[in-house]
């Protein structure tokens, strides 16, 4: 997980302060951490937050962002070694963009995951999960200067 994970302190320090509730400062400081648990036990970590045009985004991002609904960008990772391998990755992020869509935003009707391109396996499970690739960048800020990432979308209906 550490090979393609922001382990910047940057990062630490703001998934400490959405734990106890203080002023986030990481990229818009808007991100939501998830932790996925399994017979209460944790094994995947998610990070979500909506995407708006005023962002400073890549120009592909920008191709896909909702004309309607809200846009929301996930990163996923299964960080324990005893569940990899189970076939539980796209379960997982199927059922997280459910419940995301069902209890936290109905509006959210389109989801982007951008692997590194070096992850075959992630791109794998993303694309059972239903996400398609729409192209490739290389961030220009932040940990991942120098990488190229594919940008993966997964468009939902809106219930009425």
């Amino acid at each position: 997980m550490m090979e393609f994970w922001d382990n910047t302190q940057d990062h630490k320090d703001d998934i400490l302060n959405f734990i106890h509730g203080q002023k986030q400062h990481y990229f818009e400081g808007t991100t939501h951490y998830w932790i996925g648990l399994n017979d209460n036990i944790p094994y995947a970590f998610i990070l979500s937050d909506i995407l708006k045009s005023e962002q400073d985004l890549p120009d592909i991002y920008r191709e896909y962002l909702s004309p309607s609904g809200h846009t929301i960008s996930l990163d996923f990772a299964i960080g324990n070694r005893d569940f990899l391998g189970k076939g539980l990755g796209s379960k997982t992020l199927c059922a997280f963009m459910d419940f995301y869509q069902n209890h936290i935003d109905p509006l959210a009707d389109t989801f982007c995951i951008d692997p590194d391109e070096n992850n075959p396996r992630a791109k794998h499970v993303y694309e059972k999960a239903g996400f398609e690739k729409v192209g490739k960048y290389s961030p220009t800020e932040g940990a991942f200067v120098g990488k190229v990432s594919s940008l993966m979308i997964k468009k939902l209906k809106v219930a009425s």
